[in-house]
């Protein structure tokens, strides 16, 4: 039976994709910092970023490793510390698990890591981004880019690797659906600042099919964005999220000054969006189940019905 570790498998994406691979017969375990966790499907061993210490039993018999690990960008408000935080959590993970692998010689024949959107900068313009673009010149993108360096070793050591700049991951488990869905639900939703940042989004079921097609396939090595065909602006994903619930959308774009009020530099996040192209994962053989909102949001209705 093939077996996976994930980092960050207790976080959103992390669970979903353990439920797929054990569908799969795919045998799971995590690496998690958090001692109390539990899972009845998994196998958790423990790791120490701090202390730059990994239980090397996580690795016996593993063939695939998935690197989610790091902290939520959306958590709480961006003070220097917790900047430090989001960029720390990502960099010394990645650096410990690949020193692990490599000083080890551990036979993985594959590893599918995460990177963001976020790597083209929080900035607003018509121009579609690829995987061949420049990073901007902005604190996440500043993150990105050092987060995919990170990876390098492994290329550098020929081992199979994959990155996925991931977009707006949409699930009916966390996220910003189910943060947002209370209050359209009610006709309370509306657009941020103008409405006309892009939303590069991705269905959870799409993006946890992504990362199992690239273990399953180990000649395609990479960078690639995971968000689907649709570019979308933030007013239209507004509105049809309130029409998914049958609700009413007629207030107000909330201006860009008090979202900066409440948020802080965070807001940023909120009031810019990229055109960001997927042709690059579909020309290597990947099909996406949602390429609309429209079919997303109802199939997260759907489950959230269920």
């Amino acid at each position: 039976m093939k077996k996976v570790l994930i980092t960050g498998g207790s976080g959103m994406i992390g669970k979903y994709l353990s439920e797929k691979l054990v569908e799969k017969n795919y045998t799971v375990c995590w690496l998690s910092q958090n001692k109390k966790i539990t899972h009845e499907k998994t196998k958790i061993y423990f790791w120490d970023i701090q202390s730059k210490t990994i239980d090397l039993q996580a690795f016996e018999n593993t063939q695939y490793v998935v690197h989610l690990a790091g902290a939520n960008i959306a958590q709480k408000r961006w003070t220097n510390e917790f900047k430090r935080e989001i960029l720390n959590s990502r960099i010394e993970s990645t650096d410990l698990l690949i020193r692990t692998i490599i000083d080890n010689k551990l036979p993985i024949k594959k590893l599918v890591g995460a990177s963001a959107v976020g790597y083209y900068g929080m900035k607003n313009d018509e121009k579609i981004y690829t995987e061949d673009d420049n990073p901007g010149d902005d604190f996440l993108a500043h993150v990105c880019a050092l987060w995919e360096e990170a990876y390098r070793p492994l290329v550098v050591h020929h081992i199979p690797t994959a990155i996925l700049r991931i977009g707006l991951v949409l699930s009916h488990t966390g996220g910003i659906y189910t943060k947002l869905k209370p209050l359209f639900q009610i006709g309370l939703g509306s657009a941020l600042g103008n409405g006309k940042q892009y939303m590069p989004w991705i269905h959870i079921d799409d993006l946890c099919n992504m990362i199992i097609f690239l273990l399953e396939n180990e000649n395609i090595q990479g960078i690639f964005n995971a968000v689907s065909d649709e570019y979308i602006s933030n007013y239209k994903f507004s509105k049809k999220m309130a029409e998914s619930f049958h609700a009413p959308f007629f207030l107000p774009n909330i201006p860009e000054f008090i979202l900066k009020m409440i948020f802080g530099e965070q807001y940023q996040l909120l009031v810019t969006g990229l055109k960001t192209s997927n042709e690059k994962i579909k020309r290597a053989g990947f099909q996406f189940r949602f390429s609309t909102l429209e079919d997303a949001l109802h199939d997260l209705k759907e489950k959230l019905n269920t």
